[in-house]
């Protein structure tokens, strides 16, 4: 099943995955998935993906070990288990140094594996418990709208309004946009640092200095701020982005992540990392065409995670009704949020104000707190293990 919890098996001998299965077995239900001797650069996502990550590693091959440190800093938590083919004591010390989380002994055996996955797991229930929730916020083009929707939903959950069916959240936005990010201007901010801060201090950022870089909003939002200059997408690494995300999720309910138009080579670890993705489309022909190429770029990742798909700039109430329908249809998955176009939407950008504080009483408005309650009803089924379907029924 692929709800089932997953144990990915890298370069493991025939008689060894046997073992796994049986420790799998023994553990409950989980799903076994046994790929040989590949780059690990190719299945980071699988590896974000799983709950353990079990891999080979061929003792006294430098490569090897090398590789197995670039995997561990793109898993976003300690999951990584070496099963060396021979291992000295210092052999076992350098894994430990490279970011495993246990090391096998070179005899695979069933109580060792059931041993070792247990108390992995258990370590990992215990550091997921009590984090906040991701959503990464995609685009299907330029104009969709998606940074000022994705704000307006961020200032509801944080607690705009004054009609609130739901506890404030604390939240924050993380703008990875490192060449044309605009949050700061949407807020009408002017923050004293941003995230070139982060930047220059990749390797001592914590969450107390993150939030350090934050600047708040009237809402009570906060925000990392993008540069103020072009800064190239690569700047931004994914050892860095998956650290922000955790860090973020440490401190604050709800992270929402602004993530620039053009993807990097960081993009989908991000995505992988995410409770929830939101996308963001015009109900136009290009809007419904950039929508499945986004979902086809995911499916051929393996990235599998919700989509919350918003269409906006919905022109008139025919629109709200039909074009949902009609778009959902092509694209085979339904629309969870119909925002209606608003020019009020363009006076509170002129006036640096969000939709949900200058015009609260307007269509938009009501529009995007329906939203941010179906959203905010997504991320609550995720926290109590309840089916997604039942939640919105």
């Amino acid at each position: 099943m692929k709800n089932e919890p997953q144990i990915l098996l890298i370069g493991l001998a025939p008689d060894q995955v046997e073992t796994v299965r049986a420790a799998a077995r023994q553990l409950g239900k989980f799903r076994v998935e046994a790929v040989g001797k590949v780059p690990l650069a190719s299945l980071q996502v699988e590896a974000l993906d799983a709950a353990a990550v079990i891999v080979a590693v061929q003792s006294g091959e430098p490569a090897a070990l090398d590789d197995f440190h670039r995997l561990s800093h793109i898993l976003p938590d300690r999951k990584l288990i070496a099963a060396p083919s021979s291992a000295t004591a210092e052999d076992v010390r350098r894994l430990f140094r490279a970011g495993a989380a246990d090391v096998l002994p070179s005899a695979l055996s069933l109580d060792a594996v059931v041993g070792s996955l247990s108390e992995l797991l258990r370590r990992r229930t215990g550091a997921v418990s009590g984090q906040g929730r991701i959503i990464s916020v995609l685009k299907t083009g330029g104009g969709a709208g998606a940074t000022t929707a994705a704000l307006n939903l961020a200032a509801i959950m944080a607690g705009a309004g004054a009609k609130r069916r739901q506890p404030a959240r604390r939240t924050a936005v993380l703008d990875l946009d490192t060449q044309f990010g605009d949050t700061d201007v949407a807020l009408d901010l002017q923050p004293r640092s941003t995230l070139v801060d982060i930047l220059r201090a990749e390797g001592r950022v914590d969450a107390r200095f993150l939030e350090s870089v934050m600047t708040e909003h009237a809402t009570g939002l906060k925000l990392l701020a993008p540069p103020t200059s072009v800064v190239p997408l690569d700047a931004v690494t994914p050892e860095l982005a998956l650290t922000l995300l955790d860090h973020s999720a440490s401190q604050f309910e709800r992270t929402f992540v602004d993530l620039p138009a053009a993807w990097s080579d960081w993009t989908f670890q991000v995505l992988s990392r995410s409770d929830v993705i939101l996308l963001v489309s015009t109900p136009t022909v290009a809007g419904a065409l950039g929508a499945r190429r986004v979902l086809d770029a995911l499916k051929e990742a393996k990235v599998q995670r919700p989509v919350f798909f918003a269409l906006n700039k919905l022109n008139g109430v025919i629109d709200a009704f039909e074009k949902p329908a009609r778009i959902g249809k092509t694209l085979d998955m339904g629309v969870d949020a119909a925002l209606a176009f608003d020019a009020n939407a363009v006076k509170a950008a002129d006036r640096g104000k969000l939709v949900v504080e200058a015009y609260p009483s307007s269509r938009l408005a009501k529009d995007l707190a329906a939203a941010a309650a179906k959203l905010e009803r997504r991320l609550e089924a995720l926290e109590s293990g309840a089916a997604v379907a039942e939640v919105d029924a």
